[in-house]
């Protein structure tokens, strides 16, 4: 059922020999299509008649795969299909073909490409590979765009948002400055300073870091405060606080604004 021609020619032309109705095929495009800006990492083509698909190793995706498959090759027989575990993330697709359906191969081969092999205009993760890859959900992309985090995507020739693949890097730059505990106002500040090539005395990492590093340490001091404050309430035996605000020999702090 696959195309044998490029994509942005005719999404809807089938091969004669593909025994789906008519009017079921656009349904089996779009279910392709899912599957791979769902599931495929990225694609070999280790002979003409052989595409190997590297896919998210999880439980549903193979699933997904063995179903939508097994249906593909009772309609178009001269498909054969091997899936194989290959590690506890990562499983393989492997799609032979005659010789005499090479072009259908290529077609298919096409289809999936945008999803991150390298083409006439660079590397590409749809969405879903994107957000695997770097272990967000799709709406966190969206909400990064919108802050400036990441560029705009390109859109496919079916319309499919499409990233660099230097995207994952980016994400993952954003995440561990979060969790070193910049907001993502500041993120954006530090991927511009990278961006302007700025240098350490004018700002960038080294100023930002320095900056961030003072306010952990005042963070710090506030909670061993605490710390120490619920520490003497404890060995205190406080059991009420508005019998311990009118004691003189409390230990929590209520004298302080």
């Amino acid at each position: 059922m696959v195309s044998d021609r490029h994509p942005t020619t005719d999404d809807t032309w089938v091969p004669d020999a593909c025994r789906l109705p008519t009017a079921e095929q656009p349904v089996r495009l779009a279910e392709f299509d899912r599957f791979f800006a769902d599931v495929v990492r990225r694609l070999d083509r280790p002979s003409a008649q052989l595409l190997r698909l590297h896919l998210v190793g999880t439980a549903e995706a193979e699933r997904t795969a063995r179903d939508l498959t097994a249906r593909e090759a009772a309609c178009c027989s001269f498909f054969t299909f091997d899936i194989t575990r290959t590690g506890a993330d990562a499983v393989t697709l492997d799609v032979r073909v005659p010789a005499s359906h090479v072009g259908v191969l290529d077609g298919l081969a096409e289809r999936v490409r945008p999803v991150g092999t390298s083409g006439s205009g660079g590397s590409w993760l749809r969405s879903g590979q994107l957000a695997g890859a770097a272990g967000v959900n799709p709406q966190t992309l969206r909400y990064y765009e919108r802050r400036g985090l990441l560029v705009a995507p390109r859109r496919s020739p079916g319309g499919h948002r499409l990233y660099p693949a230097e995207s994952v890097t980016r994400l993952r730059v954003i995440k561990t400055a979060q969790r070193l505990g910049f907001t993502l106002g500041e993120v954006a500040d530090l991927l511009h300073a990278g961006r302007r090539h700025r240098r350490p005395s004018t700002g960038g990492l080294p100023a930002q870091a320095t900056a961030k590093l003072a306010e952990v340490e005042r963070r710090l001091a506030d909670l061993t405060a605490v710390r120490d404050s619920l520490r003497a309430a404890i060995s205190a035996g406080c059991d009420d606080l508005v019998a311990c605000a009118g004691s003189s020999c409390c230990p929590l702090p209520f004298d302080h604004t």
